[in-house]
Parts: structure tokens; C-alpha cells; sequence
């Protein structure tokens, strides 16, 4: 895969795909949870404070976050009721999905909800509202599944505050070059492995 690096966005992680330049080599599929973790583990970072130590001092834009065992808590929000920024950051995310959509395919409605993690990092509480669009197609999927809104928040709520945190959850936070000191969830991981546990069995050998 070649990959340059963007010109109009000084964030160090930011570069271009050449998309005609990817080979696929191995289905993520067919890759064993702890080859899965083994990719992704580097990238932890320690807290979300030392992330935003780390982008004072370098811009970094990309890290990994654990949040502290048992402090997940899931909430559902009317959109209109999220903060400004969040709508703001909600609306880039929606036009960039809605880029991916091509005719003949029906053009997604604006998410009706908005939903977020309240959670403790090393110690320190914090709020991100998950703009990982996967969130907003599971709960289209579920919707499409059980007919009522009221039965696809229930299923959401089964999910993702039982059934994602109970699988070593952790959160891809990034910034936006709008919001270049402002880190949010991008992205979920989980696992059936504890990246901690991965690397105690490996100081054993």
C-alpha cells in the first residue's frame, strides 16, 4: 500500500491512500483475537491526559484508550440535545458516510439520536459522545430488526452497556483537523483477550 503524506493537514498521522496501490493479504476474519490485539496494542495510550500531554507536544491526533474496569455507562440522547461541537463533529461524520452512498441507494436520515460513553480513565471521569458511525448502523439494524424504536434503544442498551464493555473495550480516540486539540471516540475495539494479559504472558518467555 502507498500512502503520502496530506499537505493541507499538519496533524502527523494524517496522509492520503493511493486505493489502487492496497492488496489485501489476509482477511481480518480469518485473524485470531490475539493477532487482532497484537496489531492495535502498540497504540495504548496510558490515559487520555497523556494523549493530550502528547498533542501539546507533537500534534498527535490517534491513540488508544482503556477505560478503568467496571465504570462504563451508556447513554442515549436526543441529537438536538447533544453539545454544539458534538453536533458539529456528528454532521462531518454523517456527510462523510453519506459520500460513501451511491445511486440508486437511499440516502440515510440524519441520526434521530445521539449516544455516549460516561467512563473513568485512570482515575478521571470523563464524556465522549461515540461518532463511529457503527453505532448509528446498529441502531438502524436493530430498528429494521424489531420494527420499534422503543425495542431497537433496548437492544442498544443490551449491547453496548452489557455486551461490547464485557469484551476488554477499548476507544480509538482522534482528533478532527477542525478540532485539532480536541480528541473524541472515533471508534470501539474489543476482545476476547486483555492486551495486559497478551503482554504478561510474553514477559514469561
Amino acid at each position: 500500500m502507498t500512502i503520502t503524506r496530506a499537505t493541507d493537514d499538519y496533524r502527523p498521522e494524517s496522509h492520503r491512500v493511493d486505493h489502487d496501490s492496497i492488496n489485501v493479504i489476509e482477511s481480518g476474519k480469518q485473524l485470531s483475537d490475539q493477532s487482532r490485539v497484537q496489531l492495535w496494542k502498540p497504540f495504548i495510550s496510558p490515559s487520555i491526559k497523556a494523549l493530550l500531554e502528547e498533542n501539546k507536544e507533537t500534534n498527535r491526533s490517534l491513540g488508544i484508550i482503556k477505560p478503568d474496569p467496571g465504570s462504563v455507562r451508556f447513554k442515549i440522547k436526543e441529537a438536538a440535545s447533544s453539545e454544539k461541537e458534538d453536533q458539529q463533529v456528528a454532521e462531518m461524520v454523517y456527510k462523510q458516510q453519506m459520500s460513501f452512498l451511491e445511486d440508486p441507494l437511499k440516502p440515510l436520515d440524519p441520526p434521530k439520536y445521539s449516544f455516549h460513553y460516561e467512563y473513568n480513565c485512570d482515575g478521571h471521569a470523563h464524556k465522549h459522545q461515540i461518532h463511529d458511525w457503527e453505532v448509528q448502523a446498529a441502531f438502524i439494524n436493530y430498528k429494521r430488526r424489531y420494527k420499534t424504536e422503543d425495542k431497537a434503544l433496548e437492544m442498544m442498551t443490551q449491547e453496548y452497556q452489557q455486551n461490547i464493555p464485557g469484551r476488554n473495550l477499548h476507544f480509538i480516540m482522534g482528533t478532527m483537523k477542525a478540532h485539532p486539540q480536541t480528541f473524541i471516540v472515533i471508534g470501539l475495539l474489543r476482545s476476547g483477550l486483555d492486551p495486559q494479559e497478551i503482554e504478561k504472558q510474553q514477559e514469561l518467555f
